[in-house]
């Protein structure tokens, strides 16, 4: 399940693009001005951000500096009503990796999402397998041999998430910057609670050590 930032304060394009993602599984947070985006963005992970323009506070084009400056690595399509070759320019030069014109239709905005995670190198196709531990992300159903079970969205998440990640151990907090909203009332509590339930349904598949859990380090899937 990904997670993508919108900063863009046309509230009526925030509520339709989150609808719309959310039927396509993927969580869509909205920021209505540039100072709360750097703040989401310095506190949680995302998969893509889609970045307004123009905004009340501040120019995209400046939230995009200062968060290559600062070592931010996602995705960036810049949302602009200007199609001038000069906006094009400076908004790829400064580190943004599209650029869509308003009016949009949202198919072209999503065509245009995929393109661009597509040049991830991390980008891991819906079925994944580790040590005969199958996820199918779309169906969220777990096959381990002949055996299959269903999980919650949440655990699928962070059973992709983990599994993506393979051989790299993530604390509870990490997990929950990278996989809840940032609005969600939950705690790194929940987080543990998560993997236990996840833990328990792969043991009773036979698989009681594919998620570890190291000392100090958080929990890990190791990849052979």
């Amino acid at each position: 399940m990904s997670k993508f930032l919108l900063i863009d304060d046309d509230l009526e394009l925030g509520n339709r693009l989150k609808d719309w993602f959310a039927e396509k599984s993927i969580t869509l947070e909205v920021a209505n001005c540039g100072g709360d985006g750097l703040q989401l963005l310095a506190a949680y992970q995302y998969d893509l951000i889609l970045l307004d323009w123009q905004l009340p506070d501040m120019t995209g084009l400046d939230i995009c500096k200062k968060y290559r400056k600062e070592g931010g690595m996602t995705h960036i399509i810049f949302l602009t009503g200007e199609n001038s070759i000069d906006n094009k320019e400076g908004g790829l030069m400064a580190g943004g990796d599209d650029y869509v014109v308003k009016p949009f239709d949202i198919r072209e905005l999503y065509a245009r999402v995929h393109s661009v995670l597509r040049r991830n190198l991390e980008t891991i196709p819906e079925k994944l397998e580790i040590s005969g531990v199958i996820l199918d992300s779309q169906s969220r159903t777990v096959h381990v041999d002949s055996a299959s079970f269903a999980v919650t969205p949440t655990e699928c998440a962070v059973l992709e998430y983990l599994m993506r990640h393979a051989n790299r151990p993530y604390t509870a907090q990490r997990l929950l910057a990278a996989i809840w909203p940032s609005d969600a009332e939950v705690s790194e509590g929940t987080v543990r609670t998560c993997v236990l339930n996840l833990r328990k349904k792969l043991a009773g598949a036979g698989k009681t050590d594919l998620i570890k859990q190291v000392v100090n380090s958080g929990y890990v899937i190791e990849k052979k």
